[in-house]
């Protein structure tokens, strides 16, 4: 048996998006393929080249001499991803090259005829097919044995399957194994995914064929880890769960609450699910373990839309969802989709009453896209609606469902209704009052109560909010550090100053702490990044197509 080979996996956003946080973000899934190789002594690193020129590629990938490159390819990327792949053969000629992800995975004729490079693609679920790759090159260095390793779809055909990775603990964790170059912000390792799969089958979502139906989970004990190793090594206190249905398996969704609540890391998150997989018990639950932003797919206000998108969910759930958020006292987000074939003029005015008779915090409006992968796009390229060569001929252009005045038309009135309606999405006095009653003490109502008061002006108010969470949780650092940007934002800088301390005390290393402390020590104004549920654009880097 020779030397493992070393592994180098990368990825890099399209050049459209070199300057979008989000896009720049790696990929979840690099950090678990990583875990998998390591944890079990193959060398392996990741790097984002997001932004990079080529001479820059090649002298990286030839300082580094790598004998397998993996290459995350998506729809979003694909030009990009074959540049990766067209230098890392320049810089490597030896290399054993391989292309992982939705777009490879669906579309594999297509990648192969696009990039001459490329020796092999990884079908969906990449962790076993990789490993099985790396053992054989190990094995037999030197010799086509690779070749055989099921769940690959080569030039000349695919091989056996690959059975699904039914034990997702058993891959690792990415914070124990991480390894990687031009990591620009340690915020993103606070993305997490705890399960694969999703119960639905919405017509226009790639998750069924990508991760199949049947969800796997990931054991609380092995999530509470995770935040606990991300935590200790980067002080990171927020958190958000990309998960397809985070809220699924409703036994598993309340023992990880209560192993969150008895952790005491204290942490903000968000998460996504379906409108009809909450109730009452599991969204009290999470806001008490620090759920503070929750997001739905609602996907449309129309019954009929529905049942053309397959979604398996109507309005009485979404609406039943919706107002549970709300009662319980989270910030509320849901998706909406329109440009839909089918859809009228009257469709979409159902939809923008449910944005104003539901007053979500956020709405995330898109066009239909086509995802390879997907019935819909499937459909489409039957009808001859989507020619073979569209991703080879057009830049990072997506495909849309409908590209007319109606979609236009739409996504104005939609925007415009979901702007409109954030005034009156706000909690007010009375309803921060209810959710105090109903709830008990819990640190997410006051921060929300609080920064409510701030933007009213009520100062005190605020501070009051926060100092309670201070004296009832003391090792909770987000009442120290709302209450540090309240008090230097009032001219009280010392005692701001004593309260960041004490978040670093509690969160060695947490960016935004050490953001303020380094912006405040220059004399700057400075506030603290935006939680990253703020401006999410529903995890497309991390998961595309996915359903919600």
């Amino acid at each position: 048996m020779g030397a493992p080979p070393k592994t180098l996996l990368l990825y890099s956003a399209p050049r459209s998006g070199f300057g979008d946080e989000w896009m720049r973000f790696l990929p979840i899934g690099l950090g678990t393929l990583q875990a998998m190789l390591k944890g079990r002594g193959y060398p392996c690193r990741l790097a984002n080249l997001s932004g990079m020129g080529r001479k820059e590629v090649l002298a990286y990938l030839r300082g580094q001499g790598p004998g397998l490159v993996g290459v995350s390819m998506f729809t979003f990327n694909r030009k990009r991803s074959a540049d990766l792949l067209k230098w890392a053969r320049e810089a490597c000629p030896g290399a054993l090259l391989l292309a992982g992800g939705p777009h490879p995975t669906h579309l594999a004729e297509e990648v192969f005829e696009e990039c001459p490079a490329l020796d092999a693609i990884v079908r969906g679920e990449g962790e076993p097919i990789l490993l099985g790759v790396v053992e054989r090159l190990a094995a037999a260095p030197g010799t086509d044995l690779w070749k055989r390793t099921p769940g690959l779809i080569l030039r000349e055909g695919e091989t056996a399957p690959q059975p699904v990775q039914e034990d997702l603990d058993a891959i690792g964790l990415s914070a124990e194994h991480l390894e990687a170059d031009f990591l620009d912000d340690v915020g993103q390792l606070a993305y997490l995914s705890t399960s694969r799969g999703c119960p639905a089958t919405c017509n226009f979502c790639n998750t069924p064929d990508f991760w199949g139906t049947a969800i796997r989970f990931r054991s609380p004990e092995s999530v509470l880890r995770e935040m606990r190793l991300l935590r200790e090594r980067h002080g990171l206190t927020y958190f958000s769960f990309r998960d397809d249905t985070f809220t699924a398996n409703r036994e598993r969704v309340l023992r990880l609450m209560a192993g969150i609540r008895e952790s005491a890391l204290h942490p903000l998150w968000n998460c996504q699910s379906r409108v009809n997989l909450v109730d009452e018990e599991r969204l009290v639950a999470m806001k008490r373990a620090g759920c503070e932003f929750m997001q739905f797919g609602v996907e449309h206000g129309s019954e009929r839309v529905l049942a053309l998108l397959d979604k398996g969910t109507n309005m009485r759930h979404a609406r039943r969802a919706l107002s549970l958020v709300r009662k319980v006292g989270m910030n509320l987000g849901i998706y909406l989709i329109t440009g839909i074939p089918g859809e009228d003029w009257a469709d979409v005015q159902e939809s923008l009453s449910l944005i104003e008779q539901t007053r979500p915090h956020d709405v995330q409006v898109s066009p239909l896209a086509l995802y390879p992968g997907t019935r819909l796009f499937d459909r489409y390229r039957a009808e001859g609606r989507i020619s073979r060569d569209f991703y080879r001929s057009l830049g990072d252009a997506e495909v849309f469902a409908r590209q007319d005045a109606h979609t236009e038309r739409a996504l104005r009135a939609l925007y415009e209704a979901a702007q409109a309606v954030k005034p009156r999405a706000r909690y007010t006095p009375a309803e921060f009052a209810e959710q105090k009653r109903f709830l008990g003490f819990c640190s997410v109502t006051n921060l929300l109560c609080g920064e409510a008061a701030e933007e009213t002006g009520s100062l005190r108010e605020a501070e009051a909010e926060y100092a309670e969470i201070i004296a009832k949780e003391p090792a909770n650092p987000w009442g120290w550090m709302k209450r540090a940007l309240l008090r230097h934002r009032c001219g009280r800088h010392a005692e701001a100053r004593a309260d960041l301390g004490e978040v670093l005390a509690l969160a060695p290393g947490n960016p935004e702490a050490e953001e303020l402390r380094a912006t405040w020590s220059a004399g700057r104004k400075g506030r603290a990044r935006p939680r990253p549920a703020a401006e999410m654009k529903g995890g497309e880097a991390f998961l595309e197509g996915g359903s919600r």
